[in-house]
């Protein structure tokens, strides 16, 4: 029997994975996808093989002092986001975009070298492969009073494992969306989880990687730009470059809403290129595409937060009535939606990982005095 099952393997289920691997807990790490990561996600280009982040990009150190923390101890290389406080604004698609100057959208933010993936693949690299479990998707939990039965879908079939406490690193609402718990999770908690919005579960991300980067950013200087009248594809643009700035790429994010993306799924390249050469000129117009729609995947966007059409980028501070645990200590919640701090950041999920893992262990120092033998009172 595991002492501790997490599932779910993204960022804050790594770090708690990782907390629990040097404290000499006993533990396993289940994702449902084949890969660990979750919603941290970079792709190579195969074109000129620099790293594509289609999730989280950036980290803030002013502000962010848990990822400042957790980059130095995995010894990454950082770099800065080139920013040098140029910003293009597109109203009209029939006119020209409208440069401003002195807005400083990216001032201090940094990106990891290799992608943002390097993050969660250095964290994996510390712990010990026979406790990771992938391809694992979470069907139900059992409360059996002195642990937990827990029951994952596996491409081998059913798979059913036991565990003294559990903790779900997962968005709340596919939580509750798609995991059976008997007893059923309370009323309250299950409203709880239904009203945490999952971070980017709407968000389509798009990176045109270009090539050769010279003249790049005198044609389009930061990068940055905002398109906002009824036509646009892309919303919010900005410079993806390679770190050196010798490979130049444009990031986006979708303007369209999740029901709309499919229509224009064939000819999106077209699509997004082409304001790209709106914004910027002619030299845009040939680029590798990578896209990567949030709302499609299943371990990430629930039912719910592809109905609303105006759901917040991030949730409020994290509910405290999912902070505490259920059935006597057995059962957890943890991720960035739950986060007191910097909530749908990389730092909330660091934040997350480190609340659950203090309680962890506190519970399993009190559980390892209680069954120590009585060996008498010193004299």
């Amino acid at each position: 029997m595991l002492e501790i099952a997490i599932v779910g393997g993204g960022l804050t289920g790594l770090a708690l994975a990782k907390t629990l691997e040097q404290s000499g807990i006993d533990y396993a790490l289940f994702e449902a996808r084949d890969r660990l990561g979750g919603r941290i996600l970079s792709r190579d280009c195969p074109v000129s093989a620099i790293p594509v982040d289609l999730g989280p990009t950036w980290y803030w150190p002013q502000t962010q002092p848990a990822m400042v923390k957790l980059v130095s101890e995995l010894g990454l290389t950082v770099f800065s986001q080139y920013d040098d406080g140029t910003v293009w604004v597109l109203t009209d698609p029939n006119q020209k975009p409208q440069k401003l100057e002195n807005e400083m959208l990216h001032a201090g933010a940094l990106r990891i070298a290799g992608g943002m993936m390097r993050l969660t693949e250095a964290i994996a690299a510390k712990l010990p492969p026979t406790r990771l479990a992938l391809s694992h998707v979470l069907e139900g939990i059992v409360d059996r009073g002195s642990h937990v039965q827990i029951v994952f879908r596996t491409p081998e079939g059913e798979v059913e494992r036991t565990a003294r406490r559990v903790v779900l690193a997962m968005p709340p609402r596919l939580i509750e969306e798609h995991i059976f718990f008997s007893p059923a999770l309370p009323d309250r908690v299950q409203r709880a989880l239904l009203a945490r919005p999952t971070c980017m579960a709407r968000q389509a991300k798009a990176v045109v990687v270009y090539g050769n980067a010279v003249g790049f950013r005198a044609k389009v200087g930061s990068g940055n730009a905002f398109v906002n009248h009824e036509q646009a594809v892309l919303s919010e643009v900005f410079d993806a470059s390679s770190i050196n700035g010798d490979v130049a790429a444009l990031g986006g994010f979708l303007a369209l809403p999740p029901a709309d993306r499919a229509r224009f799924r064939a000819g999106l390249d077209m699509l997004v290129t082409s304001q790209f050469v709106q914004l910027f000129g002619p030299a845009f117009e040939a680029g590798r595409l990578h896209y990567q729609d949030w709302a499609t995947e299943p371990f990430t966007c629930a039912s719910l937060d592809r109905r609303e059409d105006a759901a917040p980028p991030h949730p409020h501070v994290g509910d405290p009535y999912l902070w505490t645990e259920l059935w006597d200590g057995k059962l957890w919640f943890a991720g960035t939606e739950f986060a007191a701090r910097q909530t749908g950041y990389l730092e909330g999920a660091l934040i997350d990982a480190e609340r659950v893992a203090l309680q962890l262990t506190e519970e399993q120092y009190e559980r390892t005095i209680r069954d120590l033998p009585n060996v008498g009172h010193c004299r």
